[in-house]
Parts: C-alpha cells; structure tokens; sequence
C-alpha cells in the first residue's frame, strides 16, 4: 500500500442510470477521467459519498475495477473497504488487491461500538490481505468509537494504519496528531475543517464535494501548501458557502445536483436518500453561480 499521499483525494459519487437505478459505467469512467482532468490527486471509490451501504459487494467490486480502468495511472486510487460485515470487507479488500489500487480506505464494522482490541483484531485481518498499513476512516458519529491519539499511535506503530481520513468528534485531537511524529499522517476529512486542517500542514484531504467542484478544492489546496493564506482565504469564501449549504441540506443529494448543474449528470441517489428537490436545486446553482463556478470542463472525459 502506497505510504505517501498528498492533496485532493476525492470521495467520488457513483452514478446510477435514470431508467433502471443501476451502476451506470460510462458516467463513472467520465467522472472519474474528469477529475483527473481537473488536477485531483486520487479518487476514492465507493466511499460514503459513493453511498457504499447503498452498493451491492458485487458492485463496489466492479466500482474498483472501473476507477482502476478509468484513472490509467493519472491519480491515485483508494478503494473504501470498510462495511458493516466483517466477511463482506475481507471479500472488497482481496478485490481492491487484486485492482492494484494505490491504497484502501477503512471504517470499522458500525453498527456495534467495538472495543480497542477489537478494533484491531479487524484491522489486523484487513492488512494481512492488503499487504500494508491502510487508512483508517475516522467517523465517531458513525462508529461510536473515539479513538484517542494514543491507540493511533499505537496503530501506526502496529503496522496496521498509514493515514487518517480525520472526521473527529474533537478537532484537539486532530491539532495533537498534526503535531505528533509518531502518529499516523492526517488527512482532513471533515468540510468545515479542511481549509484549516490543510492550513496546519495535513498533506491532504479525503472529501466529497471535490466530485463536482474540483477546481476550488486544488486550488484551495495549492494556495494552503503554498501558505498564501491570503490567496486561500479568497478561495474559501467561494467554496465554503457550497459546502456549508449541502452539509444543510443533503450532501449526496446535492453533490449529484451540483454535478448535473455544471454538465455532468450522475443520476440521483439511492433509497434511502431522496434527490433534492427543485427548490434546492435553484438555490445550489445560485450559489454556484455567485461563486463564479461554471460547466464542468468534460474535453475528453466522455467515450
């Protein structure tokens, strides 16, 4: 598993057709090629704004080998194994193996609030399969577990976790772990925190909104590493209102409507999440269009 990861990695969508709600390939192999063209630095496959508990295994296999196909080489791909069944994420891991992705991306088993050394027991499974240290997928909200700085070290230590896609329940932790060399390497994962996290030296970033607004997350990202702050902060006031207005009001929901608004249509979520409604679609493009976000530049992306 590849141990240096820097910049935009982009939890992508995953499109589905409007006919039958099945995967739809062209639209994620466009997706995908579009990201690329975009200067995103790695795409996450099949991770929680691809709606993975909405995926079949069969089709988050078939996602990994698609993101695989689509990327050749022109950013890194992680593949998001974590599930709710501990067979099913063994089942995705040898998968993304056999793919060659660049690394996986790991949430622990959510629906019971697993002990530390349960923990892992599970990531110990993960990376026998993986062949090295993967990134943990940091979701207390989700998970019910909070791990402290300290069994991250551990972690890391263990040979178990590279990275840390960072949602916490405290951003003292996140700050901490910034600043501790024998921790595993943060990545922000949490929107309101990403200028921030980015700010303090995070290497990058695991988000969603990236799928429809690459060009103001790199940008944002290559002001931060640069620490033109000033620069950043201009480009934060364009991005911020979208991402605060889709953690409002339905992320999944409105990335795809973003994406659709900007020439790129992914078709809309699946049950249990409902697409967003008229009324939020023409509040979305007038935030788009306030922040001076355009169609999507698609040369190239479509078969």
């Amino acid at each position: 598993m590849k141990t240096e990861l820097r910049g935009i990695l982009s939890a992508i969508l995953t499109p589905f057709n409007t006919s039958d709600g099945q995967l739809d390939e062209g639209a994620y192999k466009a997706l995908v090629r579009s990201q690329v063209a975009a200067g995103i630095h790695g795409i996450v496959a099949s991770g929680s704004t691809g709606e993975h508990p909405a995926l079949s295994v069969a089709e988050r296999q078939r996602v990994f080998a698609l993101a695989t196909e689509a990327a050749a080489g022109g950013c890194d791909v992680i593949a998001h194994v974590g599930s709710n069944n501990v067979r099913d994420a063994l089942e995705l891991t040898r998968a993304a193996k056999d793919q060659g992705v660049d690394q996986m991306l790991v949430v622990t088993p959510y629906f019971d609030r697993l002990k530390f050394h349960e923990v892992q027991r599970f990531l110990e499974k993960v990376v026998a399969i993986a062949g090295g240290p993967i990134i943990y997928y940091d979701t207390p909200g989700i998970t019910g577990l909070d791990i402290s700085e300290e069994q991250m070290v551990t972690l890391r230590q263990d040979g178990l976790v590279s990275h840390i896609k960072d949602s916490p329940a405290s951003f003292t932790r996140t700050m901490r772990m910034l600043s501790n060399p024998d921790a595993p390497t943060v990545l922000a994962g949490s929107d309101p925190a990403l200028l921030a996290v980015l700010a303090h030296g995070a290497p990058g970033s695991i988000i969603g909104a990236s799928t429809f607004v690459p060009e103001l997350c790199v940008a944002l990202y290559d002001a931060a590493t640069a620490r033109d702050l000033p620069r950043a902060l201009q480009i934060w006031d364009r991005l911020w209102p979208i991402l605060n207005f889709m953690l409002l009001n339905g992320y999944v929901a409105l990335a795809k409507a973003g994406s659709a608004i900007r020439g790129l249509p992914l078709g809309e979520p699946r049950e249990p999440v409902t697409p967003a409604s008229d009324e939020l679609r023409q509040k979305l493009r007038a935030i788009l269009e306030q922040s001076a976000v355009g169609p999507l530049a698609l040369d190239g992306a479509r078969d």
